[in-house]
């Protein structure tokens, strides 16, 4: 049976499970002391007590290693936020980001308030599907989903018009993961023969078996074990699209990253250029240093595993660079040149005093006054920030004068 054939049969199977809507119990919980607002880079002993919650929930953190339940840590990081953010979808909590402040801790004292619990509802056990065994034919397949269907079919029957965010939460992931495989299929079958393909299909075939048992688990009223093969299978889905070399957050910031510290580096040597040829270059210098502290930015959510936000802060970085090109040539106010102007004179009179230093000169107080002058440049910068160009000049020019005296003192 062909790889479109097995795809459009378990799709088939997915949409009917969909609309299942089962009870499942939450788990008790003792209760978390919420002093102030969580995030990324959050720490300590609350960031535990959330972990805690949110795995023994159902809203699970990691399954296995740190984070994982029992293995809960003080750290809060990615895995948190994506654990938080489908607590926070499950319970119209808006906009679902991830930060946990007061709506949501106000949400977790109500739902603690009022015993954290759901009557549990007996749970019909389904009939067992035929094993995988990975070389299915049609007819078993068939089979297979023959039983599931009518299981679904029963389970449709006897359950009550209730239902519950876990539910709707896992019938959301189901959908996602699914569209993820079969797009992800497309990828794998284009791919020319060879290591690669064979790497991939492996890795597909790993995800569309962890698929099917989450969607058994789902079936089987265990929630917490459907998302957590639902994590897998995303996983194996991962390795099999970077196999085929499908295109991913991740890939496409790694590159953005790499492309724009090139775009910066031309742009410094244009910079350069332009300066030595007398042409304004104040803004563009300006631009160019916020491009670069972007730039950091989307290394660090790079590093840190948060690869969508690495791409958007690459794109702003990579803008910020093309205005910097743009506004090679173009000048600020005149006192925003001459400050420019004065700090250079500045660091050409430290470098002077520094050598007549080490040529063991006198050089009397000119330490000082070249201190004092760089105090007064300082606060010319901060009176341009406030647009009092007039209290700047005037600034400027007290500190071009200790500047002077500062190098007649050797």
């Amino acid at each position: 049976m062909n790889n479109t054939a097995v795809s459009h049969m378990r799709m088939l199977l997915g949409v009917a499970v969909l609309g299942l809507f089962l009870v499942l119990p939450s788990t008790s919980h003792a209760a978390c002391t919420f002093t102030k607002d969580l995030q990324l880079g959050s720490n300590g002993e609350d960031v535990r007590c959330l972990q805690q919650y949110l795995n023994n929930s159902g809203y699970t953190v990691a399954t296995e290693g740190v984070g994982s339940k029992g293995k809960e840590t003080t750290e809060f990081k990615t895995l948190t936020q994506k654990a938080l953010i489908r607590w926070q979808n499950a319970n119209g909590i808006t906009p679902p980001t991830g930060y946990f402040g007061a709506k949501s801790r106000a949400k977790y004292t109500t739902l603690i308030a009022g015993g954290g619990t759901s009557t549990p509802k007996p749970t019909p056990t389904p009939s067992t599907p035929p094993a995988n065994t990975g070389n299915t034919d049609t007819v078993s397949l068939l089979k297979q989903i023959a039983d599931l269907k009518a299981e679904v079919a029963r389970l449709k029957n006897n359950q009550s018009s209730s239902s519950n965010n876990d539910d709707d939460e896992v019938k959301d992931r189901l959908s996602e993961v699914l569209d993820m495989i079969d797009d992800i299929e497309d990828d794998v079958n284009d791919m020319d023969a060879g290591d690669d393909k064979d790497d991939a299909e492996d890795s597909l075939k790993d995800a569309q078996d962890a698929y099917d048992d989450a969607l058994r688990a789902f079936l089987d009223g265990d929630n917490g074990e459907a998302l957590d093969l639902l994590d897998e299978a995303e996983e194996n889905a991962d390795d099999a699209a970077d196999y085929a070399g499908s295109s991913s957050d991740k890939s496409e910031a790694q590159d953005l990253i790499d492309e724009v510290e090139d775009r910066i580096d031309e742009v410094e040597d244009a910079i350069e250029e332009a300066d030595a040829d007398g042409e304004a270059t104040s803004d563009a210098e300006d631009i160019l240093d916020e491009a670069n502290d972007v730039l950091d930015d989307a290394i660090a959510a790079y590093d840190d595993g948060d690869y969508e936000d690495a791409l958007d802060l690459a794109e702003e970085a990579e803008d910020l660079v093309n205005d910097a090109e743009d506004a090679i040539g173009e000048s600020g106010s005149d006192v925003e040149d001459e400050l420019d102007d004065a700090f250079d004179e500045l660091d050409d009179a430290w470098d002077d005093f520094e050598a007549a230093e080490d040529d063991g000169e006198d050089t009397g107080d000119a330490e000082d006054l070249l201190e004092e002058a760089e105090d007064l440049l300082n606060d010319a910068e901060d009176a341009l920030d406030d647009n009092d160009e007039d209290e700047a000049e005037d600034l400027i020019d007290e500190a071009r004068d200790l500047i002077d005296d500062a190098l007649d003192e050797f």
